[in-house]
This record gives structure tokens, sequence and C-alpha cells, in this order.
């Protein structure tokens, strides 16, 4: 009897140990990741407070011509810088096997970057220039991981994928869109963060399911990046994230998001298409408008879904004398709509069928709503 209870006590003490040694090397693992919540949060603090250097260069207030804008006021658009700090800095204190990548990423996204940040301080670089530098920070992707799609879940597609220049020019072309996609959504105080928040979560949260911890850390440190501009960018809107930033964005998640779609054969791409949902169908859903109106598809102009929705607001009298309430307002009620893709992507992640009918369900939910809101302008 009393060796049973020793036996039994023996192996509850070891259980009890492997938990703690497993719970000492989760907490080894992530030290210094928050370093990129702190990194992204001083660099948009500083932007803020040198805001008077910052406006000579890079303010909405010269930008007051510009079809999209929806905000009043001077404003740093230089948000991209924090982000792109607090993924270096946590690339610079941490060491593990997911360094290599993350450094491969961002430095992948730098040509894209640095075009978006010149756009921001008023040098004027045209969109076909801004599109050949999304194509570079693809190329360098490639060439940096030696990743690229291999499949998407489509028979036709994917045995046309297995000749690889095939599937490396159809990687360069989803990455560049999404890239600018990211930038096209970039219109209210939170809005392109709060996807990617949302879209670095999930990624996150399907990664770790999957126990590929390579992607859950490389979305952690994305999230924390995002997070630390976001507290200062919504609701008050003290900083925005730039054409720079958006499109650094774009291009990190996209990367990310084919690694573990490459890594792990049992994820679906239309899962991973509907986290990625509402930038890639608004951008579609734009171009097509555009074309249709006989209008070129690089001009920009007020019709986007969220803009619609901010100028609806606008309309209501407890708004009316508050464009920056309206503003985040706006956001708070796109949220849903956003997040319910993800949330699907999540359900269905392993299940090829289920995701691409979800995937024309909520399009066609999508394209209903846009012409209601439309309609009620009439």
């Amino acid at each position: 009897m009393q060796k049973k209870i020793k036996k039994c006590l023996l192996i509850l003490l070891k259980e009890k140990w492997n938990k703690l040694v497993e719970l000492e090397s989760i907490t080894r693992l992530l030290a210094g990741y928050d370093n990129a919540l702190f990194g992204s949060f001083i660099v948009s603090v500083l932007i803020i407070i040198l805001g008077r250097i910052s406006l000579n260069y890079s303010s909405s207030e010269f930008r007051g011509s510009e079809v999209q804008t929806s905000h009043v006021g001077a404003t740093p658009r230089t948000g991209g810088i924090a982000i792109v700090s607090g993924c270096l800095y946590c690339w610079w204190v941490t060491e593990n096997f997911s360094t290599n990548y993350l450094g491969y990423i961002v430095l992948s996204g730098l040509p894209v970057l640095i075009l978006g940040l010149l756009d921001d301080l008023h040098f004027k670089v045209r969109p076909l220039y801004r599109l050949l530098g999304a194509a570079i920070s693809s190329i360098l992707a490639i060439y940096l991981l030696d990743t690229w799609l291999i499949r998407v879940d489509m028979m036709f597609f994917d045995q046309l994928f297995l000749f690889s220049p095939v599937a490396i020019l159809f990687t360069l072309f989803a990455t560049t869109g999404v890239t600018h996609a990211f930038n096209l959504i970039d219109g209210l105080n939170g809005l392109s963060l709060g996807i990617s928040l949302a879209t670095s979560f999930f990624l996150m949260v399907i990664a770790w399911i999957s126990s590929d911890a390579l992607v859950v850390l490389l979305c952690l440190v994305f999230f924390l990046s995002t997070l630390g501009l976001f507290i200062l960018n919504f609701p008050w809107g003290k900083i925005f994230l730039g054409d720079g930033g958006a499109y650094f964005q774009g291009h990190c998640l996209s990367w990310i998001a084919i690694l573990l779609i490459v890594r792990n054969p049992e994820i679906t791409a239309w899962s991973i298409l509907l986290i990625f949902f509402w930038p890639v169908v608004e951008t579609v859903f734009s171009i097509y408008r555009r074309i249709y109106k006989k209008k070129s598809a690089s001009i920009a102009d007020r019709e986007h879904f969220h803009q619609l929705v901010f100028d609806k607001i606008k309309k209501f009298k407890f708004f009316r004398n508050s464009s920056n309430f309206a503003n985040s307002f706006s956001t708070l009620l796109i949220l849903p709509l956003f997040i319910m893709p993800n949330l699907f992507a999540l359900i269905f992640y392993n299940d090829i069928m289920k995701s691409i009918v979800t995937f024309f369900i909520l399009l066609v939910l999508y394209v209903f709503a846009y012409y209601r809101i439309k309609a009620s302008f009439l």
C-alpha cells in the first residue's frame, strides 16, 4: 500500500515538475517580446512630442485636398516608423529559432516601407513606383525565406503550382496585392491597424492550434508592434499609420500567412483568405467598381465602404460637430464586419469546402451591404 502511495506521489511530482519546466521554457521563449510593444509605443510618443518638426514634413494638414481624407487637423503620418522600430527592437534583444525569420521579413519589407514613407513625406511617389516597391519586397522575401505559395486548394491551380515559376509569379501577384490592400483600407482611426491586429491574432491562434511555434512568435511580434501604435491612434488619432506603415504591415502579414500555409498542410488556404477577407474584397471590389464606371483603377475616390459609413455617420446631429468622434465611431461599427470572417476562418481552418462556401456567402453579404449603404444617400 505504501509503495503504491509513493509511486502515485512520484508520478504527481513528475507531472508537476514537467509542467513547471514547460512553463519555464515558454516564459524563457517569450522573454523580450514585450519589447515590440514598448519600442513601438515609445517611438510613437516621440513622433507626437516632436510634432512641430514632424508636421513640417508629414501632416494631413497639407493633404486637405485629398479626396479620401476623413480627418481634421494636422497629424503625423509616420506611424510606420514606430511599427518597424518595435519589430527591430524585438529582433535585437531576442534570440531564438524565429529571430532570423523575423529579420528576413522586416528586411524584405523595407523597400515598400521606404517608398510609402517618401509619399507620406510629400515626395509624391507615383502609384506605379509603389507597386514596383511592393513587388521588389516580395522578391526579396522569396529569396531570403526561400518560400512561396505551393497550393491554393484548387485542383487545377495546384497542378500548375507544381511548376515553380508559375507558383512564384502567383505569389508575387498575391503578396503585392495584399500589401496595397492594407493601404487602401487605411481611412479611419484604428481601421487598418485594427484589421492588422485581428489578422495577426487569428493567424497566431491557428498557428497555435497547429503547433507552429515559429509562426506564433512572428505573429506575436507584429501584434505587439501594431498595438503600441494603435493605443495612440484610436480613438483620438494622435498619430496615423501612413502609407509606409500600411504597406509594411500588409507585406509582413502576407508573408507570415504564406509561411503558415506552407508549413502546415492541414490548414486550407481558403481559411487564410477569410482572415484577409476585408482588405482583399475591398480592393478587388474597388477595382471592379472603378473599371465599371470607366475610371482608372489607380484614381482615388470617396466610395470605399468605410468612407460611406463615415459620411453616413456625419449626417447624424450628434456627430455633426465632432468629425474625430464620428471617425472613430465608424471604425467601431465596421469592427464586427471584419472580425466575422476571421472567426469563420478559425472554425473552418482545416475544411476547404466550408471555407470556400463561407467566403462566397460573406462576399455576397458585403456587396449587398455596400449597395444598401450607398442607396441610403439617394
